[in-house]
């Protein structure tokens, strides 16, 4: 378990790295009356760097144990990053509201076992509400699919 940890440490800081690294190259820090649009992704990457740090030294400097490197919530892992991937792959049909509510009722069916009308009602419950909350009270233009969603 112990290497688990330390390559998953070290994923969230080479992604931390990363986005640190691009929006400091592509997006300005400061705007024109207070901070830019590389603000916050300059600090969500220095945040999960600085979170990385102590999962990677504790875990290099821990004793060794011989528990397995997978445990069985790892499938569950790779369903919901499946499911994350296939929706993203599936956004130019579906659209942003209906792709990022099928992935929290998915999620919810994954991990959490509730029962499929609670997550049907989710999906619809959040597609709606960020189709509106977004698309016409806040007047955030949100990419459309080829279902007009």
């Amino acid at each position: 378990m112990r290497y688990a940890h330390v390559i998953g440490g070290v994923g969230v800081f080479l992604l931390g790295a990363a986005t640190l690294l691009l929006a400091w190259q592509t997006l300005p820090y400061e705007g024109e009356f207070g901070p830019g649009p590389g603000f916050v992704p300059v600090w969500l990457g220095v945040v999960l760097m600085a979170c990385a740090v102590p999962v990677i030294i504790s875990d290099l400097t821990a004793k060794a144990t011989t528990k397995p490197l997978f445990v069985p919530e790892t499938r569950k892992c790779a369903q919901v990053l499946g499911l994350v991937v296939a929706v993203f792959l599936a956004l130019p049909l579906l659209g942003f509201p209906l792709g990022l509510a099928l992935i929290t009722g998915g999620g919810m069916r994954l991990m959490g076992r509730h029962r499929w009308a609670s997550c049907l009602l989710t999906v619809i419950g959040t597609a709606i509400c960020i189709q509106v909350l977004f698309g016409h009270w806040l007047g955030i233009p949100l990419p459309k699919g080829a279902l007009g969603w």
